[in-house]
């Protein structure tokens, strides 16, 4: 089964994002964007694991997040992936929290490099969207631009989530198959 970790957002943040999403695709560029229902913030993707892999792999997650408290992330500003000429993958930054985030990230890296190994150092943000054309790419490159500092909200981290990823003709499914609680300050 396919298997991420990851952040779930608060249903005000995407709205937020939905809101941002409409005005991004007036120019009506060939983009496919992620069903509301699956915007989240990933942590590590693992792939295809074996269900004898799971107990493991919670094991794990418990070990990194023990001592992680609840942190607050801030949603801001939108830029992609690729060049100018080929814009790839579409994406919402993170300003606050962004560091503590990426070392999470790194620590997820590290802990599962045996499952999935990540050549590249974590470079924290949220996929909105995939370009499937160049069809209005300049007219995207402009709204792109025009959002590039735009904020989205603000999110307390205090769960992290290992989800299976079900693949459909209409889109991946996701689901939650354990759930970490980051435990606040006594």
């Amino acid at each position: 089964m396919r298997l991420f970790i990851a952040v779930d957002l608060s249903e005000t943040i995407k709205k937020e994002i939905i809101e941002l999403e409409q005005k991004l695709m007036k120019g009506n560029p060939d983009v496919k964007l992620v069903e509301p229902e699956n915007l989240h913030l990933t942590l590590k993707f693992l792939g295809n694991v074996g269900e004898d892999k799971i107990s493991t792999i919670e094991k794990a997650i418990l070990d990194i997040v023990k001592d992680l408290k609840p942190f607050k992330i801030t949603l801001r500003g939108v830029g992609y992936f690729g060049k100018p000429s080929h814009v790839r993958t579409l994406w919402i930054g993170l300003k606050e929290g962004r560091e503590k985030l990426a070392r999470l990230m790194e620590d997820m890296n590290r802990t599962f490099s045996k499952i999935r190994e990540e050549n590249r150092k974590p470079s924290p943000h949220l996929t909105i969207g995939r370009v499937r054309s160049g069809r209005n790419k300049e007219v995207l490159l402009r709204q792109i631009d025009g959002f590039s500092d735009v904020k989205l909200g603000s999110l307390l981290v205090n769960k992290i989530k290992l989800k299976k990823s079900t693949l459909t003709p209409q889109g991946p499914v996701h689901e939650d198959m354990k759930i970490f609680v980051l435990e606040k300050n006594e």
